[in-house]
């Protein structure tokens, strides 16, 4: 075909566009791709990126369908893939349980929640870990002193201090008086302080640690809802939150030691230790917990525990209970299976 033909059908070609598409602009291009680059404005705005490819498409009428099958393909118009930023988790303090704040443990806690995967789990390396579980006056101070002494061994008492006093605020103290009232601020904290508990870094191989989180969840979450200390919108916060812990966290435990009292015992000797606190703390409510111990130890509800469970005779004479106490040391320092 001679110059003159080929110029008369491309006029031809862009008279057609024009007619089409009155707002059309003619752009000057090299003779080899003039003829399929006659651009027109359109509604839909192109999002592009300095390539060649996308400067191909720029100013495209998407509208046309070989053009939107075009872009519905085409491999190179997908988005780049996020790059997934790193968190960097706080290190709690070495000093002890009371410098740590709870809005840093909070920073910590949900740190560790955060995940891109909802069944990732956080992995940690942690000591062999017991909890020593029991009423209140069956001895768990009294365990923990004596096995603090022994090498490789760290022990955590449980945080009364901060219980008590919460910036001036005496929260067991507020439990005992109106349970109806503050049952459910005081499970929150409390799951709050075991929590830390259980992050706290330790170097020693075996770590002791007076009650547990599991113990909070399935003992005295269920006995204040189960008599109406707390309202059913208030455990559901509480059981959540706590699943979510364990979905999470290496919150785990290798050991349960029950000190297993009767009520009655136990009363007399809180009566005689005199803790402010616990001056108010009737019978019935120790037999109460003993009840929810033995469901949840010993008849597995409503959950088994998550460790094997060694049971002491704790109404003995103290003597007898340390002499107990040598005997099962091997299965308490994690050295021989229970």
């Amino acid at each position: 075909m001679c110059w003159r033909g080929w110029w008369t059908r491309a006029r031809t070609f862009a008279a057609n566009t024009a007619r089409l598409a009155p707002n059309a602009q003619w752009r000057q291009y090299p003779p080899s791709r003039m003829c399929s680059k006659v651009l027109t404005e359109s509604p839909v705005k192109l999002i592009t990126r300095e390539d060649s490819t996308m400067e191909y498409f720029r100013g495209s009428n998407l509208h046309e369908p070989s053009m939107k099958n075009m872009l519905s393909t085409s491999s190179c118009l997908l988005p780049a893939k996020r790059k997934v930023d790193t968190v960097t988790t706080p290190v709690p303090s070495k000093s002890g349980m009371s410098l740590l704040p709870a809005s840093l443990l909070l920073q910590r806690s949900f740190g560790y929640i955060a995940s891109k995967e909802v069944s990732e789990k956080k992995v940690r390396s942690r000591p062999f870990t017991v909890s020593i579980e029991g009423n209140i006056g069956s001895g768990k101070s009294t365990f923990l002193k004596y096995f603090s002494s022994m090498p490789g061994v760290a022990t955590h008492q449980e945080p009364i201090d901060l219980w008590t006093n919460l910036k001036g605020h005496n929260l067991l103290g507020k439990l005992y008086e109106d349970p109806q009232r503050w049952s459910f601020l005081f499970q929150s904290y409390v799951q709050l302080t075991r929590l830390n508990i259980h992050l706290q870094d330790s170097n020693s191989p075996v770590k002791l640690i007076e009650r547990s989180l599991q113990n909070n969840r399935y003992c005295f979450v269920e006995s204040g809802h189960d008599c109406g200390h707390l309202k059913a919108a208030e455990y559901s916060v509480l059981c959540e939150y706590y699943d979510l812990l364990e979905s999470k966290l290496d919150i785990g435990i290798d050991l349960i030691v029950y000190l297993r009292s009767t009520p009655e015992v136990v009363h007399g000797r809180m009566l005689k230790r005199g803790r402010s606190e616990e001056a108010g703390v009737p019978l019935e409510y120790l037999k109460v917990v003993h009840t929810y111990y033995e469901k949840w130890l010993l008849n597995n509800e409503p959950r088994a525990p998550p460790a094997p469970v060694l049971v002491i005779n704790a109404d003995q004479e103290l003597e007898d209970v340390k002499k107990e106490y040598d005997l099962r040391k091997p299965v308490i320092m994690g050295e021989k299976p229970l």
